[in-house]
């Protein structure tokens, strides 16, 4: 008999949207990380397991990001991390699963943007950051409805696997959830996410 699987949200998603994120020319998370540890929206709509309840080998979990997107004539760069981030370093604790392709969208105000793509844990280790895992996905954007911008996709993903920890017992920030950062190469834009989740695929 086949194996049975059942989609489950590891969180609620994000249903009330979160204050829109102007970054500038700086690496910004789309969703906030925290102070200290998993305080942040990253870990309570983006949640991943760890400790007792940590994943095991093969196991995949499905993120979807999405929102509201002004954007300037430039470039922007989306990299996804692997931990919640934390403290007034952006990048505190989190490991870089990888970066996208140039994102070269026209000028346009409250179009979209759409993120999903599969996290793939390759190893699991009892030892503090010592398991491994992958990051596939795509990034979608777009002008709103009126707008003749079509809708470009970008791909985003890892170039070789990361070292992660799925034990809660490695660098605070670098653990328990994924996140999302935007880097533009031009002043002017604004992201506002609308939802965020996370579910399992097996």
């Amino acid at each position: 008999m086949s194996r049975q699987y059942f989609h489950q949200l590891l969180g609620d998603s994000l249903i009330t949207p979160v204050s829109a994120v102007t970054p500038g020319t700086t690496a910004t998370y789309l969703l906030s990380n925290g102070a200290t540890g998993l305080t942040g929206q990253s870990a309570k709509f983006l949640p991943l397991p760890y400790g007792q309840n940590a994943p095991s080998p093969g196991s995949v979990f499905h993120i979807v990001v999405g929102g509201l997107f002004t954007s300037v004539a430039g470039t922007f760069i989306f990299n996804v991390y692997h931990g919640s981030g934390q403290g007034a370093t952006t990048t505190t604790g989190g490991v870089a699963l990888g970066a996208s392709e140039t994102v070269t969208p026209t000028a346009f105000t409250a179009g979209f943007f759409r993120i999903e793509g599969d996290l793939i844990y390759r190893s699991i280790s009892e030892l503090a950051t010592s398991s491994t895992c992958w990051f596939q996905g795509t990034v979608i954007t777009g002008g709103p409805a009126a707008n003749t911008n079509a809708a470009q996709v970008y791909t985003l993903g890892s170039a070789s696997a990361a070292t992660v920890d799925t034990t809660g017992a490695g660098t605070a920030g670098g653990f328990g959830a994924m996140n999302i950062l935007v880097t533009p190469g031009t002043t002017g834009s604004s992201f506002t996410t609308e939802y965020a989740y996370i579910y399992g695929l097996n």
